[in-house]
């Protein structure tokens, strides 16, 4: 077939425009909860249809973790160091409701019950928590992230793809969202957190408050959130996707709480109970690694 040679710059042009397309669309790209492609710029959000929950999407980094020494309030475990995250993940905006964990558990252990359904669960203990993301895990068809055996449990690590708490490292990381504030997103906790000055005694329904530089809410106050880190000193050096200890007794719970002190909800606050503790200020937010 004869083509003009006036016609030949543009059937050039349409050429290259459909392999830049096609070359575009191939390139892989984290997968958003429930298995969906997504946008990859920190923050993005994402709508699970597992759980209903809002996701937002936190990138691979470093930080800071631990808190300098002239900051107002802080405990002697908050030592600083640089942690490397090399995954990136996708992290609930709030904390899990009690309508998801009823949803989900079939029942509301909640004291504040009251408070109704779009409040966080609490008065479960770290073994539920993992229970309830290993649950969601295969109602979604994905791999579950933890070995529970009796009173022992097993974490396959951040490069498992189903549902799972986050790690210590992992939980302040998207709490900074790349600041330096005190709180989460804030120098002001008024701003950001559910604490005793401001609560009335109780907790309060998710996401009322502002949220950080990632989209990420009551990060800091209503409830505690419970890492899967065991709870020791810091390592004296920089770290690389660290999650804690081999073993211990305690297990990290970060955040502070509705009935807490504003000092209590700083970002570098590390809290721990006994795995087996049910606390009315102690609940839990699922992240999903996204590559």
């Amino acid at each position: 077939m004869c083509v003009s040679m006036r016609l030949w710059p543009l059937l050039l042009a349409l050429l290259v425009g459909a392999l830049v397309a096609s070359l575009s669309a191939a390139q892989e790209v984290p997968a958003a909860p429930g298995g969906a492609a997504a946008e990859t710029g920190a923050g993005a959000s994402r709508t699970d249809p597992v759980d209903g929950a809002v996701y937002r999407y936190i990138p691979a980094g470093s930080f800071t973790i631990g808190s300098p020494d002239d900051e107002a309030g802080r405990n002697p475990d908050e030592s600083q160091h640089r942690v490397e995250i090399t995954r990136a993940y996708w992290m609930a905006e709030t904390e899990v409701t009690q309508g998801q964990w009823q949803a989900v558990m079939g029942a509301n252990p909640s004291r504040h019950s009251n408070c109704g359904a779009s409040c966080p669960v609490e008065q479960v203990n770290w073994f539920e928590a993992i229970d309830y993301a290993n649950r969601l895990s295969r109602k979604a068809g994905l791999e579950e992230c933890y070995q529970i055996s009796g009173a022992s449990a097993t974490f396959k690590g951040p490069g498992c793809t189903g549902y799972r708490l986050p790690t210590e490292a992992e939980w302040e990381y998207a709490a900074r969202a790349g600041g330096t504030q005190p709180w989460a997103g804030s120098d002001d906790p008024d701003a950001v957190a559910w604490i005793g000055a401001n609560s009335g005694g109780t907790t309060q329904p998710v996401g009322a408050k502002q949220a950080n530089a990632w989209g990420l809410r009551d990060m800091s106050g209503n409830v505690k959130e419970w890492c899967w880190d065991w709870y020791a000193d810091y390592p004296s050096g920089s770290a690389t996707d660290p999650t804690g200890p081999t073993g211990g007794t305690l297990r990290v719970a970060r955040g502070g709480s509705f009935g807490g002190k504003a000092a209590a909800t700083r970002s570098a606050v590390r809290g721990w109970q006994d795995p087996d503790d049910r606390l009315a200020a102690a609940g839990l937010r699922l992240v999903r690694t996204a590559d």
